[in-house]
C-alpha cells in the first residue's frame, strides 16, 4: 500500500511539472504580474466609513478653501499636483510619504484640522494617506472622496 501511494504520488508530481513546462513552452503560463483591480467609488466610501473616516462633499470642500479653515493635502504624485491642484492645498504624495513627512510636520502639528483628497473616487491615495496619519499620530483627517474630479 504505501509504495502504490508512493508511485502514485510520484506519477502526479511528474505530470503536473511536464503539464506547467508544456504550457510554458506553448505561451499558454504567463509569468505577468496582473493589473489591479478598478477601484470601485462606492468601497472606498465603504472603507472610510468602516474605517471611521468622515468625507466631505464638494460644497464642503470650498467651504472649507474659501475659509482657510483646513490644511487641505494633494496625495496625488507630485506632476499631478504641478499640473493642478485645489487652491491652497499643499502636495503630500503619499508615494513620497517618507520623505516628505519631516517637511509635513510642522504643518500637521498646528493643530488646524487636515482634508486629503487625491485624483478622485476612483483613487486610493488619499485614504492611505490618511491611514499613514493616523500611524504617525495624526488621527483626525477628513476625506475628500471626490478629488480633483469633483473640484474640476
Amino acid at each position: 500500500m504505501k509504495e502504490a501511494l508512493s508511485t502514485t504520488f510520484t506519477g502526479m508530481v511528474t505530470l503536473l511539472v511536464a503539464a506547467t513546462l508544456s504550457a510554458a513552452i506553448m505561451g499558454g503560463f504567463s509569468m505577468e504580474i496582473p493589473e489591479a483591480p478598478a477601484v470601485n467609488p462606492f468601497d472606498m466610501a465603504l472603507q472610510a466609513e468602516a474605517k471611521g473616516i468622515e468625507t466631505v462633499s464638494t460644497g464642503q470642500m470650498r467651504e472649507m478653501v474659501e475659509s482657510g479653515s483646513h490644511l487641505i493635502l494633494d496625495a496625488r504624485e507630485s506632476s499631478a499636483y504641478d499640473e493642478a491642484h485645489i487652491p491652497t492645498a499643499r502636495s503630500f504624495s503619499i508615494h513620497d510619504f517618507e520623505e516628505q513627512f519631516p517637511v509635513m510636520l510642522p504643518m500637521l502639528s498646528s493643530g488646524m484640522p487636515v482634508v486629503v483628497y487625491c485624483t478622485g473616487p476612483f483613487c486610493d491615495d488619499a485614504l492611505r494617506l490618511i491611514e499613514r496619519l493616523r500611524e504617525t499620530g495624526f488621527p483626525n483627517a477628513v476625506l475628500y472622496l471626490d478629488g480633483m474630479e469633483g473640484w474640476e
